[in-house]
Formats: structure tokens, C-alpha cells, sequence
């Protein structure tokens, strides 16, 4: 096994790197494709996240005010 990686190795007319390389990138670069989760983007997905944080500290703290375990 490790023989046959070395004579792939060592086959230096194999690897054409100019070419490729540069091909392979340009094809990254253009195609960009939007991931979305539950049909939100990145942005809406943080503003959903903040907007329930808010709610369940505001919750919880009328829950505490209410059952007097704090007092201003």
C-alpha cells in the first residue's frame, strides 16, 4: 500500500498544477450559492435569535418580580 503511494508520488508527469489550479479557482469564485435554514437568511436567523433571547430574560424577570424572589 504505502509502495504504491510512493510510485503515485513520484510521478511528477501526472501533476499538471498551472492549469488546474488556476481553472479550479476562477469555478469557486463565480458560483456562490445562498444557504438558508428554515427559508431565513443568516441575518434573519440572528435577529430571530436575539428577539427570543430578550424575550425569555424579560419573562424570567417578570416570573422573579412576581414570585418576589427579587425586589427593587
Amino acid at each position: 500500500m504505502l509502495d504504491e503511494l510512493r510510485n503515485t508520488t513520484e510521478d511528477d508527469e501526472s501533476l499538471d498544477f498551472d492549469t488546474d489550479i488556476g481553472l479550479e479557482i476562477a469555478d469557486d469564485n463565480e458560483v456562490k450559492v445562498q444557504k438558508l435554514f428554515l427559508g431565513m437568511t443568516a441575518v434573519e436567523r440572528m435577529f430571530i435569535s436575539i428577539f427570543l433571547f430578550m424575550n425569555v430574560a424579560i419573562l424570567g424577570l417578570a416570573f422573579l418580580l412576581a414570585t418576589h424572589r427579587i425586589v427593587f
